[in-house]
């Protein structure tokens, strides 16, 4: 009896894992499925993180090399994306500061600040994906929800 039962804990706590694993997966992958320009590199890995304060306020962010800069980086996705592809995205400058800024320029070590820096910071473009929450207003917004 208490066997059967612990069994069944296990595999309900391995489905509960799996489904996570499953849904966080989508979100992650959601900036890789975009249609980027060609040319355009990936500079860091896609990763997700969650806010310290508000845990459900989770951000997927990853940053892309592109030669031509962010304004002709944001018309290419407007152009080459659906409306739905293009919710919840925001693209914005590498050396902007914000609140979950794990990919911002400040926060890199020396020998990639300076790889940057040499190469063009104008270059570099953060593409952020709000998974749930904290989706107001923002500059950086590619489509009006």
């Amino acid at each position: 009896m208490k066997a059967d039962k612990d069994f069944r804990r296990g595999v309900i706590v391995l489905l509960i894992i799996a489904i996570l694993v499953l849904v966080r997966g989508y979100y992650r992958t959601k900036l890789d499925w975009l249609q980027l320009p060609e040319g355009a590199t990936g500079f860091l890995g896609t990763r997700i993180v969650a806010n310290d304060i508000c845990w459900n306020h989770c951000v997927v962010e990853k940053v892309v090399r592109y030669e031509q800069g962010l304004d002709e980086f944001r018309e290419y996705l407007k152009e080459h994306n659906s409306h739905e592809q293009l919710e919840g995205v925001n693209v914005c400058p590498f050396d902007v500061l914000d609140d979950m800024g794990h990919y911002c320029y400040d926060n890199l070590k020396e020998p990639r600040q300076s790889e940057v820096r040499e190469d063009g910071v104008e270059k570099y473009i953060i593409m952020e994906y709000w998974v749930y929450g904290a989706r107001g207003k923002s500059q950086w917004r590619l489509v009006d929800e």
